[in-house]
C-alpha cells in the first residue's frame, strides 16, 4: 500500500494521472502526409511524421502502437510518452518495403487509447539496373553495422560519391580496431562474375590514403564454399577494380583486413560486381 501511495503522490506532483486512469478519449492521432510511397530496394526508405497528442486538460502517460503487417518494416512499432495537456508529440517514422515486396496498396494502422488511424502505403515497382552491376538492388549483409549512419545497404545504393559519406551513403563496421570484417551481396540465382569494383572512402576531408581500405580479399561463393578470387594489398586509391577468371557465384563478399588509418574501421562507399 505504501508503494501505491508513493506512485500516486509522484503522479500528482508531476501533474499526471495514475497509470490505468488515462483518459482514452483525449488522445489524438494524425500524420503529416495522406499516403506514403515506398520503393522496394535496399536503403530506400520513406516515412511520415506521427503526431501523437493529448487534447484533454490532464497530463497523461500514453502509448501509440503501430502495425504494418508482415510486408512492411517500420523504424518503430511503439511510441510511449508523457503528454502534457494540449501537447502534441511529433515522431518521425521510417517505412521500408523489403526487396521482393509485391507492388500494390498496403496500410499502417496506429492505435492509441480509443483512437485508430489508418495510413495508406503504396509500394511501387522495383527499379531495373541498366549498368550491368550485379550487386545493385540485391540483398546485402555485413559482419556489423555502425547504425544508424552507416548501414550495409549504404554500400549498394548506387552512390559512389565519397563526399556524401555519413550523409546519404556508405557502410562502416561497428567493431573499431577489430579485423577482419566483411560485406556480402547475395544473388537471386547463380551469376557469372569476373570483376568487382570497390569504392572506399576518398573525400577531400578523408582521402583514401589516410582513411580508406588498405587490404582486403574478394571472395565468391561457388557452390557451398567461399573462394578467394582476388587479393588487394597496400591500396591508397578511392576505387580499386579487381578482375579475375569468371566464376559462377551465388554471392560475393569483401573480407576486409586493414585500413590506411590503422586498426580502426572498414569503410566502403560502394560495392559493384560485373560479369567481366
Amino acid at each position: 500500500m505504501r508503494a501505491r501511495a508513493i506512485v500516486v503522490l509522484a503522479a500528482m506532483v508531476l501533474g499526471a494521472v495514475v497509470p490505468g486512469s488515462v483518459d482514452r478519449q483525449s488522445l489524438t492521432l494524425a500524420t503529416d502526409v495522406a499516403q506514403v510511397a515506398v520503393t522496394p530496394v535496399p536503403c530506400s526508405t520513406s516515412g511520415f511524421e506521427l503526431r501523437f497528442g493529448n487534447s484533454g486538460k490532464t497530463a497523461v502517460y500514453a502509448d501509440a502502437f503501430l502495425d504494418a503487417g508482415t510486408s512492411l518494416t517500420l523504424s518503430r512499432k511503439l511510441v510511449s510518452s508523457y503528454l502534457p495537456p494540449g501537447y502534441t508529440l511529433k515522431v518521425p517514422i521510417s517505412v521500408n518495403a523489403p526487396r521482393g515486396t509485391a507492388p500494390g496498396s498496403y496500410s499502417i494502422v496506429v492505435k492509441a487509447g480509443s483512437q485508430k488511424l489508418t495510413l495508406p502505403v503504396q509500394v511501387g515497382e522495383p527499379p531495373t539496373d541498366t549498368t550491368g552491376n550485379l550487386a545493385r538492388y540485391v540483398p546485402v549483409t555485413a559482419s556489423s553495422e555502425h547504425l544508424p549512419v552507416y548501414p550495409a545497404c549504404g554500400a549498394v545504393d548506387g552512390d559512389r560519391d565519397s563526399e556524401h559519406w555519413a550523409k546519404t551513403t556508405g557502410w562502416n563496421d561497428a567493431t573499431k580496431g577489430t579485423f577482419p570484417d566483411w560485406l556480402q551481396v547475395a544473388f537471386d540465382q547463380p551469376q557469372s562474375v569476373g570483376r568487382v569494383d570497390l569504392y572506399t572512402l576518398n573525400s577531400k576531408q578523408y582521402p583514401a590514403a589516410g582513411y580508406g581500405l588498405k587490404d582486403w580479399d574478394v571472395q565468391a561463393q561457388v557452390g557451398a564454399t567461399w573462394q578467394t578470387v582476388a587479393e588487394v594489398r597496400g591500396n591508397t586509391a578511392g576505387l580499386k577494380s579487381s578482375t579475375f577468371t569468371p566464376v559462377t557465384a551465388t554471392a560475393i563478399r569483401i573480407r576486409t583486413l586493414a585500413s590506411n588509418e590503422g586498426p580502426t574501421y572498414s569503410r566502403i562507399v560502394e560495392l559493384e560486381a560485373y560479369r567481366s
